[in-house]
């Protein structure tokens, strides 16, 4: 089964040059579509549902970030998840972009084994989020047939699932708890913890701090802002608990990371 995947760019050599290397890298994964500007990609996303948009943060009529502000008000389950382009190696434009919900941030001239790894890395989150919403659906029949509970319950909490980690993913950078999650999806708080858990293999509490951790890594990539800039954009309300956690779980600081991952070192 294809993927479906959006091009937006408002320059045409840079489409195609996106869909030729990425059908020739994997062949036969994803179904392209190319438009030039962010209103035509709009109008894409709203009529066919894409499972992933990469678009250029500048373009005429309708530019990036508001194209991902028209996909935030639809519904979690219904967006794609976006990778962003820019020819900008900035901290506000890669603060903004993320604000708005971009899953990468990708700097033109676009660098094969970054795009690659992207696609890699989204397309594995797509796979794990089928994968799990067809093993509830299989569960849940083994229940039913068992005298359990029954399957429209199952498959109500996996939606519920689906939907509390779309929200964590765009509500991160906020002042998150469980019992915020757990009331937007209308769960009973210590039921959501258990269930969190089984549907994520994580805790609340660790699978926050590594999306927060992921984000920060690409704003480090960038040019400008500050280390306690970055933590407070990713969440966290002190520099010394990012620096802490980071050291945590990438096994350096984030200046180390800094130094080692930004584009000309």
């Amino acid at each position: 089964m294809t993927t479906k995947l959006l091009i937006a760019d408002d320059e045409k050599n840079i489409r195609m040059g996106l869909q030729a290397m990425i059908e020739r890298e994997f062949s036969g994964l994803y179904e392209c579509v190319l438009v030039k500007d962010g209103r035509e990609a709009w109008q894409y996303v709203k009529q066919f549902l894409p499972e992933l948009v990469i678009t250029d943060i500048r373009m005429p009529v309708m530019d990036g970030i508001m194209l991902m502000q028209h996909i935030r008000e639809l519904e979690l389950e219904r967006r794609p998840l976006v990778i962003i382009l820019s020819g900008y190696d900035e901290f506000q434009y890669a603060r903004e972009a993320i604000r708005c919900g971009a899953r990468e941030y990708l700097l033109k001239p676009i660098v094969r084994e970054e795009l690659f790894g992207a696609l890699a890395v989204l397309n594995e989150e797509l796979k794990q989020k089928n994968h799990l919403i067809d093993n509830s659906v299989v569960s849940a029949e083994k229940d039913r047939l068992v005298g359990g509970m029954d399957t429209s319950a199952m498959v109500d909490r996996s939606g519920s699932m689906t939907r509390a980690i779309q929200y964590i993913h765009a509500h991160y950078s906020e002042d998150l708890n469980m019992a915020v999650v757990s009331n937007s999806v209308s769960l009973n708080y210590t039921y959501f913890s258990q269930a969190f858990k089984a549907y994520t293999g994580l805790s609340f509490v660790q699978y926050v701090k590594r999306l927060r951790i992921t984000e920060a890594k690409k704003l480090l990539k960038c040019q400008g802002g500050k280390i306690y800039e970055i933590a407070a954009n990713v969440g966290f309300d002190n520099a010394k608990h990012f620096n802490k956690v980071f050291r945590e779980l990438e096994g350096m600081t984030p200046q180390q990371f800094r130094v080692q991952n930004q584009r000309g070192n």
